[in-house]
């Protein structure tokens, strides 16, 4: 039989379909691998009104809820209503269902008779979270946020990222999960006011601080430790995860090396033998002959001393070994043979583990110097491994230091990927997808022009005669740097507005213009002419100097002439003589 050939509106409706199933699939997925159990729901009506939900997962006594939306890829407009229709109806449900809870979890044991967990907790100790997924969202301001405060959003690097670490680690994730919501440890489960949560573990090595060889008071603990207590309580600082810290700088998960590993535990059963780096808790405690004692009082090898180190969710850090610790993840899967082996070897096996105590009162006190040094022993550690690509290492300069080009750079960056021209086009993080990768550009173009040196070529330069301040001024203050950024991407994109004017049927990801051959040698080029354009300049007078620019970036038939990295080729044969040409016109005119 023939197959009817579809309309417009119809293969509109197809390809829609397939988008939507897909997002929510996906949505599903991270909630299912994580351990947590779909409950059915139904259509029900609550303060005068009914009301929907899309998705609904337990684990224990967390309930998470979640709308998924799909209207930007919707071919009828109308379907769901407008955006902000949709957010308040959802807002509304939330509201209805946080008022009724009792009623709603009544409602859901109707629905899910066989449910273990409905049936294990009175109605008050259930937890419920409403999480709002809308198909593409990049960043959700905080003015949305506050006015829709019973929702969750959940935009689109986070929905990768979760999507990432679920199908990596599966049921563990839901530690992150429970970060994620701000849970504790207390909140899940049984209530148990009287219990002592303190998990005590005897310290095989301590380190005497003399042979540390460090000088500033941080202190090194050796112990083993069994992989389900660290996948509970470890955390990883992931530059590419949901928080959307500056000073994160650890790599995202590699599911390969994952497999690897637990492949090897699974057939030999038993440790795969390295040492984990991880930063302690504050709250450790330490114990000699029943008596509790300083870290300070150890000064020699001993083998009689207890360490005490809390059951906290995300308490521990770990710096180096992430792929070690997750190896032995918790996976439901029943019919997975090597998790029924693992679920042993999970509370049989001792990891070796090497933790970092910082010393109290001092500078460590900060958290941002504990980062610098942490992600400084992490490139150390790493450096004769695997090599640390480009932008962890930019990641990992910036928070040593944060008035580097580097770091200055990547804050700019964040700063022009929020508006026009560059709304949303740079990635920064692995799990965004966006057509603009911005290491490159960064390491060779842009850090040298953002760079605090106070030479013409620079825009710290006219920064400083704009705010009166001495050449021998050193940027540190945070809202001096925070003034300082938002000056750069401001003349950057002034820039870069008369670049997609004069070139705006080019400015798209199919063209040369956006690659990075062609954005390091407009920066080169923006930067060699500073001092002769008088500093930075508006987006009229770069407009007009590049308006008459005759350039095909083409990506066909290698009409486009540059390549690799000839940034300052470019630069030098097209774009700065093209300025220099307005400037010597606008030099004739003003003589005349």
């Amino acid at each position: 039989m023939k197959k009817k050939k579809l309309n417009n509106i119809e293969r509109q409706y197809k390809e829609y379909e397939k988008v939507r199933k897909k997002f929510r699939k996906k949505i599903e997925g991270i909630f299912i691998k994580s351990g947590f159990t779909y409950l059915t729901t139904k259509t029900f009506s609550m303060s005068s009104r009914d009301h929907e939900i899309d998705h609904c997962f337990i684990y224990e006594n967390i309930i998470i809820i979640c709308e998924d939306t799909t209207k930007k890829v919707s071919p009828q407009q109308s379907e769901q209503g407008s955006d902000e229709s949709h957010k308040l109806r959802k807002q509304e449900t939330a509201a209805c269902i946080s008022k009724n809870q009792n009623d709603f979890i009544e409602m859901l044991k109707q629905w899910n008779p066989n449910n273990t967990f409905l049936n294990k907790y009175y109605d008050n100790r259930f937890k419920i979270f409403y999480l709002y997924f809308e198909y593409g969202a990049k960043n959700i301001n905080e003015e949305t946020k506050k006015r829709y405060s019973n929702l969750i959003f959940i935009d689109e690097s986070t929905l990768n990222y979760f999507d990432i670490m679920s199908k990596s680690i599966r049921a563990s994730f839901r530690y992150e999960i429970f970060k994620f919501l701000s849970l504790s440890q207390s909140d899940i489960g049984i209530a148990e006011p009287y219990s002592d949560c303190r998990k005590t573990i005897s310290a095989s090595i301590i380190y005497p601080e003399q042979i540390t060889g460090y000088s500033n008071g941080v202190r090194m603990i050796s112990f083993m430790m069994k992989p389900i207590d660290l996948l509970q309580n470890a955390c990883v600082l992931r530059k590419d995860s949901w928080q959307k810290n500056i000073d994160l700088y650890q790599r995202l998960i590699e599911p390969k090396r994952i497999r690897q590993i637990r492949n090897f535990v699974y057939k030999n059963k038993c440790a795969f033998l390295n040492n984990i780096i991880v930063t302690l808790p504050d709250n450790i405690k330490f114990e000699k002959n029943n008596e509790t004692i300083s870290i300070n009082d150890i000064t020699q090898y001993e083998n009689n001393i207890k360490m005490s180190i809390p059951s906290e969710f995300n308490s521990i850090v770990i710096i180096d070994g992430q792929h070690r610790v997750y190896a032995y993840y918790e996976d439901f899967d029943n019919n997975n043979e090597s998790e029924k082996t693992i679920s042993l070897l999970r509370n049989q096996l001792n990891l070796l583990v090497t933790g970092i105590v910082y010393p109290k009162k001092t500078i460590f006190d900060d958290n941002v110097e504990r980062r610098k040094f942490e992600s400084n022993l992490f490139v150390s550690i790493n450096k004769n491994a695997k090599s640390v690509d480009s932008d962890t290492l930019i990641q990992v300069q910036s928070i040593l230091n944060p008035t580097s080009g580097e770091a200055l750079s990547r804050k700019v960056i964040q700063k022009m990927n929020k508006s026009d021209p560059f709304k949303e086009m740079f990635q920064l993080s692995k799990v965004e997808k966006a057509p603009i990768k911005v290491a490159s550009i960064i390491q060779y173009a842009l850090s040298s022009l953002l760079s605090t040196k106070f030479t013409k070529t620079t825009l710290y330069y006219y920064w400083i005669l704009k705010n009166n301040l001495s050449n021998d001024f050193l940027l540190k203050d945070s809202e001096q740097i925070l003034d300082y950024v938002n000056y750069c991407a401001y003349n950057l994109s002034q820039y870069f507005l008369a670049i997609k004017k004069t070139f705006s049927d080019c400015w798209n990801e199919n063209s040369k213009l956006l690659k990075v051959i062609s954005l390091n040698a407009f920066l080169i080029a923006y930067r060699d002419t500073l001092e002769k354009c008088d500093g930075p300049q508006k987006e009229s007078f770069y407009y007009d100097a590049f308006k008459k620019m005759k350039i095909d970036f083409s990506c066909k038939e290698n009409k486009f002439r540059y390549g690799g990295a000839q940034y300052s080729k470019f630069a030098n044969e097209i774009i700065i003589p093209a300025i220099n040409d307005y400037l010597e016109k606008l030099n004739n005119t003003s003589s005349n």
